[in-house]
């Protein structure tokens, strides 16, 4: 078999798409794996503030609407009293 430049040329690049191509499809994957895992954890966050408020208010009878009240009701002392990190 004869030694043919262009062809060699044409199979660098065929291959040169394919890791592009694979090289976007890695890191689709990963963008996908941490937008997941910042949900899960967000997720977590969210049904343990749900514990903790249920826990220390007593609110596990009301209404969506009666919730909203108590959070709005400390909502501003909250803010005002963060701890800054």
């Amino acid at each position: 078999m004869k030694y043919d430049p262009l062809e060699e040329s044409k199979d660098l690049r065929e291959k040169i798409t394919q890791l592009q191509q694979k090289k976007q499809q890695l890191e689709n994957e990963t963008r996908k794996k941490l937008t997941w895992e910042k949900r899960k954890a967000r997720t977590k966050r969210l049904i343990e503030t749900g514990a903790l408020a249920e826990k220390y208010f007593g609110i596990e009878d009301f209404t969506i609407e009666q919730r909203e009240k108590v959070f709005q009701t400390f909502s501003e002392f909250v803010k005002k009293n963060k701890v800054r990190s």
